[in-house]
């Protein structure tokens, strides 16, 4: 009989991240996936993410809206609520035998309160990271509802000790956006310089920037700090749409009033093989998403991370830290580009995030877990062994 694994997308990112984990169980005999679909992908500036989900067909779709149409923390709150209750009926339907979650994001935190409270055990990937924002709380709280902790890096791993977690119950396995790149045949330069414009000889940027929900009324003032850099720059760039959290419609109109600058291409969604493809032969990244934190060091791309949405990361050598001032960011990304010693040192960067087999550690324990009642009781002292191959 076949383990069922219910795991849940919200967002462009998280989909792209543990979509070779979706993939390796889609093609695993013993396991079979249901995917719930909500959050950002079920709007419709980000259809392009859902049809990619519905064309990779790797399990059966589910899908729960949940996203209300104000740009507010009470809207995303609320947003919550009705993600705990979509999630509850599903999960009541699906009736899984474990439940697996990524990262920092609320409607992962509704599945795993969904979850925990149905007596479903809840397997939590990058738990124990550190990004400096309402995401660490986030996180955090998903991983004391979690039964099985799979991290990212030696120092993740620390630090859910350090909450009280136990380390059998707890294994590194690496970032899974890690093995996209590795199994990536990647879109050639050349098509992408026909689809987007780009003039491959001259260098290119790529950014995405989100807002912070303690800086939501802010966010505007942000963009347009980045947005104006950019310009006065004059570099060929391509910058993708924010998440949908506080502050993200304000910063898609300033985004919009941008849209017919010159050099600048603004587009909602990329996709995953098309945004790995561009930071492939992009000569900077810009911005405040996670991408530059896990995936850019295996490009050796220099990242010009601004404001606060990153800090606390483990970071490898090609990260440039910048506040939200037009003057500062420009200096990071001309330092990026011709700064000698900068460049010296980012060709010597490796990625700290792991190897990029994590599909195969991941799918080694979704189908040697010992699911029990003890691995149910956290809080039940236990010398059980509930991973595969040790502790």
């Amino acid at each position: 009989m076949k383990r069922k694994i219910c795991s849940i997308t919200g967002t462009r990112a998280d989909y792209g991240l543990m979509r070779p984990i979706f993939s390796a169980i889609a093609g695993q005999q013993m396991l079979h996936l249901d995917l719930i679909v909500t959050g950002m992908h079920l709007l419709p500036e980000f259809r392009t993410s859902l049809t990619a989900i519905e064309k990779d067909g790797y399990g059966d779709l589910h899908r729960c809206s949940m996203i209300l149409g104000e740009d507010s923390g009470k809207a995303m709150a609320q947003s919550f609520s009705l993600a705990v209750f979509g999630m509850a009926e599903l999960l009541d339907m699906i009736q899984p035998d474990l439940v697996l979650l990524q990262g920092d994001r609320g409607e992962m935190l509704a599945g795993a309160l969904c979850a925990a409270h149905m007596n479903i055990s809840i397997v939590h990937m990058s738990g124990g990271d550190l990004s400096g924002s309402i995401d660490d709380s986030i996180r955090n709280a998903i991983s004391k509802f979690s039964h099985i902790h799979l991290t990212t890096c030696k120092q993740s791993s620390e630090r859910l000790l350090a909450m009280g977690e136990s380390a059998t119950r707890i294994r590194e396995v690496g970032e899974p956006g890690l093995d996209a790149i590795r199994q990536m045949d990647f879109i050639s330069g050349d098509s992408l310089a026909q689809e987007f414009g780009l003039d491959l000889s001259q260098p290119i940027i790529l950014g995405t920037q989100h807002p912070v929900t303690t800086e939501a009324d802010q966010a505007a003032w942000q963009m347009t700090q980045t947005l104006d850099a950019l310009a006065d720059l004059s570099i060929q760039t391509i910058f993708t749409y924010p998440n949908t959290d506080a502050g993200g419609r304000e910063m898609v109109r300033v985004l919009d009033r941008f849209q017919d600058k010159e050099l600048i291409r603004i587009v909602p969604n990329l996709g995953s093989e098309k945004y790995l493809s561009l930071l492939k032969i992009a000569s900077v990244l810009v911005g405040n998403s996670s991408s530059g934190i896990l995936e850019a060091p295996s490009f050796k791309i220099p990242v010009v991370n601004i404001g606060t949405r990153q800090q606390g990361r483990l970071r490898a050598s090609n990260v440039l830290d910048v506040g939200h001032d037009s003057r500062a960011i420009k200096e990071a990304i001309q330092v990026g580009l011709h700064d000698k010693t900068f460049r010296a040192r980012l060709a010597e960067c490796t990625n700290p995030y792991g190897d990029g087999y994590t599909a195969d550690k991941t799918l080694d324990i979704l189908t040697g877990l010992r699911l029990t009642k003890t691995l149910l009781a956290k809080w039940t002292p236990t010398d059980e062994r509930f991973l595969p191959g040790g502790p």
